[in-house]
């Protein structure tokens, strides 16, 4: 097999696959890169049902998942009759489901299994942490449609983000979406050091600061709520902890003042993309105290729902309007 996204991720020790909605090819691209990674010993989990010939909420077909002697998986122990590899119950998460507690397993066959594993994302760290512990050499996460937040989820590596004609009927809108997320992953952290100590080490949910670091006091009304039309004129730098919204940034965009906006990565930055066109328009910028990274971006020209794209236009049209590797994982002569 021609080897096309274990390149792209290199020695990432956790790899990530997030899809902007169902049907994005996200399990198929892990298939992809489980069989590119034979040689390792691999830790699998999902944040949804993965692994099921037919989705539970759309009634669409999926492919399933075959995993190789020695591999390790979390998954609810509700799930294990679903399963026809030989499994050895290796560690209990603590972490429970509707279908009972998050256990890892290890294969001792080759064979098909289902995953249900966690399904917050504060809950991957110390998912990798066992299963890295166990003797895994790499983690593979499926993550669900539209949790771009998994990407944040504190875990050292790396994303493949899947996008489709499952998004929407009109190639042009997904390229734009795409576009538009690979955008947000591409902020950076600040070039001024003081000010990245500054953002590091801020805990309010707000905090205004000069462009070299220096506090600001953030103007507040009397129930604490800070006035955005009362801030600065001249070149400030906004800490915001939370989710960064459409509302927020039109208001700072209206503000009619440059302004740098810095979030804690970019899975907080939840503005569509209009929005975001609008603030940097009126000079806003974009930062972050964490950077994030995307490997490749998997192109599925097929919808569950009946439509597809021609194939390689989907993929020529991605990579015109994208400086990230695009393949099509479902092209075996790539």
């Amino acid at each position: 097999m021609k080897k096309l996204l274990s390149p792209l991720v290199g020695d990432a020790p956790v790899v990530t696959a997030i899809g902007l909605c169902k049907n994005a090819g996200k399990t198929t691209a892990l298939r992809r890169l489980m069989a590119e990674l034979e040689n390792e010993c691999l830790g699998l989990s999902s944040v949804g049902r993965d692994g099921e010939a037919t989705d539970l909420v759309t009634g669409t077909e999926k492919p399933d998942l075959y995993i190789k002697r020695g591999d390790l998986f979390a998954t609810a122990r509700g799930m294990m009759s679903l399963c026809d590899a030989t499994l050895e119950a290796a560690a209990l998460t603590g972490v429970m489901t509707p279908l009972g507690e998050v256990a890892v397993f290890r294969a001792l066959s080759d064979g098909y299994i289902q995953l249900a594993g966690p399904s917050a994302a504060g809950q991957l760290k110390p998912l990798c942490d066992q299963f890295f512990a166990l003797g895994a050499d790499r983690v593979l996460i499926d993550g669900a449609a539209g949790r771009k937040s998994l990407a944040g989820a504190g875990v050292e590596g790396t994303a493949l983000l899947c996008t489709g004609a499952s998004l929407d009927r009109d190639m042009a809108a997904v390229v734009a979406e795409t576009a538009h997320v690979c955008r947000l992953f591409a902020a950076k952290r600040p070039g001024n050091a003081a000010l990245c100590a500054a953002l590091d080490g801020c805990q309010d949910r707000f905090a205004l600061f000069g462009p070299d670091g220096e506090p600001w006091d953030l103007p507040v009304d009397e129930g604490g709520a800070p006035r955005w039309n009362k801030l600065p004129r001249e070149r400030c730098v906004l800490w915001v902890a939370g989710g960064v919204t459409d509302p927020l940034l039109k208001t700072l965009a209206r503000r009619g003042a440059p302004i740098t906006l810095a979030a804690a990565d970019a899975t907080h930055v939840l503005a569509g993309r209009g929005v975001l066109d609008l603030f940097t328009r009126a000079g806003g910028q974009l930062t972050v105290r964490r950077e994030l990274s995307i490997a490749a971006v998997g192109a599925n020209p097929w919808s569950a729902y009946g439509w597809h794209f021609l194939p390689d236009a989907f993929s020529d049209a991605l990579r015109q309007a994208l400086s990230l590797p695009v393949v099509n994982v479902n092209d075996e002569e790539e």
